[in-house]
């Protein structure tokens, strides 16, 4: 009776194994994880050969059409969106076919053969959703740098596979996020499962403001199996009210365009010529209907004298899309000159922290290739900060005479931050005092003197000028001089004329530094610095002497992960004159923060100058890690904006810092980025501060 018993449970045992077994063999419409077909998935690139992809040329046909379903003057403010904001119609099309010039696997060069659009003055909107039409799918990131592709091995931590096997000799893979996150997408893919490549894939997510759902399939052999040949996306845009919704298009690997195939009068024609896809009724119908509004319109100006010129009609369009959208131009006999210049009137272009208050700030920036070896760079960067009420600027003008060596010459004009220099201060109003006494009466009641602010006496004003010229003798070594002058002015002149001071005071040094890169430009580089003033040296009044030495490192794991380090010292080896006026080059205040990416890390947030410039010596060290999912990310909500987050940790030894520490968080959104900051001095707690800048619509 034991024996049968046991045998009983040994065939109980064998059955559940084979269930078990059966399970896990492939069948079709049984979905579960499969490793090994993920792997050959990710592994699937690197075993494709992409050396004939440089230099190949092709074709490219796109179609967007936008559906402007609800709009308000909200709409007038979003960078490229001016045009169909206030036209008559809500409904336009745009065709364009370029020519494409592969440099690598998403990397290439376009030209436009034929471009036609029914959006006003032949502009083209929501230009930032064309990037979403060359995905990399087996990069680290589908789209430039943002949005995991979870066709990475790099990327596998931030998703679920489950995977059907197909009786054809594909597989379905569908993959969700583990987290909620705007830079993860939800979907699936049709492969081959013999060697993991991606026949075609359907991508949905929401990132920088647009939702969209990716339709796209792959090339089949060689490097094009890495490259999209049919891609379709489908997105809605949605601000403060207004609504847009866009159908996209774009087809690859087409022929060449000969001149008899564009046999045409105008653009309309040719492209229905060369057009690769044929267009559905609704897109038909919004082209016939410009078309008729088009005739229309002549007609009446032929036969009826308009009311207003229309020249004052494009003048006006143009200011007002110049006022609050940034231009954007090529200029030159073959467009070798750039221009570029921010919104003057639009608020989303502002920034904000404890010292400053809110910074509107205003950018413009040119550059102009005489030839690939030689260029020329002008920027004009300026900013008003409420709370301090100051303006500032800089405007650095490079010339670069030899590209390939990194040959330039600098020109650098700006006005730092009012500084305080409380010993010149007491000083003045030392010998005021004294004086008062000499003539038996008080200070302040002389009823010549002229009136001055108790709260501005102390600042002076820093106009800063520096020229320099910089060689790379090879990718290791790099050699400057220069010549730097400040000019220092009392905001108060009056009260330092009373006390027989001077309210300017100006310093000229001749610059030199060296800059060692190991590894060469992609690796750690250390940096060393060689001030030396000059009395009496082009008006100088300082005589000093001053080095500083400094360290920098980004190492980056992954593409959007990094790790940021700083570690430098300096001192004087020579102090005479007016010397509370000199600062140190390796720590200056950025006045116009340009957001997210602009010196916000291996820097100090919330460090006063005066704390550092009044040392003799300092030995700082900085620490910024950054990654897109850290903390903040991971919170219920909150996850669905957050695309980058860091953490700081800084430290500082001076005269009177021994030590001074400073950390902090901070996060990017689509909105805004934000940072807390909290640091400590000298074992005491200190304070608490927050830099917070907008970044709306940074990247469109």
């Amino acid at each position: 009776m034991k024996v049968r018993h046991i045998h009983h449970r040994t065939r109980i045992h064998l059955l559940l194994g084979f269930l078990s077994a059966m399970h896990f063999l492939p069948s079709m419409g049984v979905e579960r994880p499969d490793l090994s077909m993920v792997k050959r998935i990710l592994n699937y690139a690197q075993h494709v050969d992409t050396t004939g992809c440089y230099g190949t040329t092709t074709y490219a046909y796109t179609k967007y059409t936008l559906n402007v379903s609800r709009r308000n003057a909200a709409l007038l403010v979003v960078p490229s969106m001016y045009a169909i904001a206030h036209g008559k119609r809500r409904k336009y099309i745009t065709e364009t076919y370029e020519k494409v010039c592969l440099k690598g696997i998403g990397k290439y060069e376009t030209r436009k053969v034929l471009d036609i659009t029914t959006i006003p003055h032949r502009r083209h909107s929501m230009t930032t959703v064309l990037k979403y039409m060359t995905p990399d799918l087996y990069h680290e990131t589908i789209i430039e740098n943002s949005i995991f592709s979870p066709f990475h091995v790099n990327n596998i931590r931030f998703y679920k596979y489950y995977v059907t096997f197909l009786s054809n000799g594909t597989a379905r893979v569908a993959f969700k996020p583990k987290y909620t996150n705007t830079q993860l997408v939800v979907g699936q893919a049709i492969v081959n499962a013999a060697d993991g490549r991606v026949i075609s894939a359907t991508l949905s997510g929401e990132y920088d403001m647009i939702r969209f759902n990716m339709n796209l399939y792959m090339g089949e052999k060689g490097f094009r199996s890495l490259l999209p040949k049919d891609v379709r996306l489908f997105c809605n845009f949605s601000f403060m009210g207004s609504r847009t919704k866009g159908s996209f298009r774009a087809v690859y690997n087409l022929p060449e365009i000969k001149p008899e195939d564009m046999a045409g009068e105008s653009d309309a024609e040719r492209m229905e010529q060369i057009r690769p896809v044929a267009l559905n009724m609704e897109e038909t119908a919004i082209l016939s209907t410009y078309e008729e509004d088009m005739r229309n319109s002549r007609a009446a100006q032929d036969s009826i004298k308009s009311n207003t010129p229309k020249w004052k009609e494009r003048l006006w369009d143009m200011i007002g899309d110049n006022l609050i959208n940034r231009i954007k131009s090529n200029y030159g006999n073959k467009n070798q000159g750039y221009l570029r210049i921010n919104p003057i009137l639009n608020p989303l272009y502002m920034g904000y922290d404890h010292k400053r208050g809110f910074t509107y700030k205003f950018d413009v920036r040119t550059q102009y290739l005489f030839t690939p070896n030689r260029e020329l760079n002008l920027r004009f960067k300026s900013g008003y900060a409420f709370k301090q009420k100051q303006f500032y600027f800089t405007l650095p003008l490079y010339f670069y005479y030899n590209k390939r060596r990194n040959g330039y010459i600098n020109m650098e004009v700006g006005n730092g931050n009012w500084t305080r220099y409380q010993r010149v201060t007491k000083k003045a109003e030392d010998i005021i005092e004294d004086d008062a006494k000499r003539q038996q009466r008080t200070p302040g009641t002389d009823k010549d003197e002229t009136t001055v602010r108790e709260d501005r006496k102390a600042f002076f004003k820093d106009t800063r000028l520096k020229l320099s010229n910089n060689y790379d003798i090879s990718d290791n070594w790099s050699f400057q001089v220069g010549l730097v002058h400040h000019k220092r002015t009392a905001v108060e002149k009056d009260f330092y004329r009373k006390a027989k001071l001077p309210a300017v005071y100006q310093s000229v040094a001749p610059t030199m530094e060296w800059q060692w890169r190991p590894t060469g430009w992609h690796g750690p580089y250390i940096t060393l610095d060689w001030e030396r003033g000059i009395k009496k040296f082009l008006n100088g009044d300082i005589n000093y002497e001053r080095w500083e030495l400094d360290g920098q490192w980004i190492l980056r794991p992954t593409r959007l992960h990094s790790i940021q380090m700083r570690l430098g010292t300096g001192f004087y080896t020579r102090k005479e004159g007016y010397a509370y006026f000199l600062d140190y080059s390796n720590f200056r205040e950025n006045n116009i923060p340009g957001g997210w990416s602009d010196d916000w890390s291996c820097d100090f947030a919330l460090l006063n100058s005066d704390e550092y410039n009044t040392s003799n010596w300092y030995a700082r060290s900085n620490l910024t890690y950054e990654s897109p999912i850290l903390v903040v990310s991971r919170l219920p909500w909150l996850g669905n904006f957050v695309e980058m987050e860091r953490i700081y940790v800084n430290g500082l030894f001076a005269k009177d810092l021994h030590p001074y520490l400073e950390a902090g968080i901070g996060f990017t959104t689509r909105l805004f980025s934000m940072g807390v900051f909290v640091n400590n001095s000298n074992g005491r707690f200190k304070e608490v501060g927050c830099k917070f800048g907008f970044e709306l619509f940074r990247r469109w």
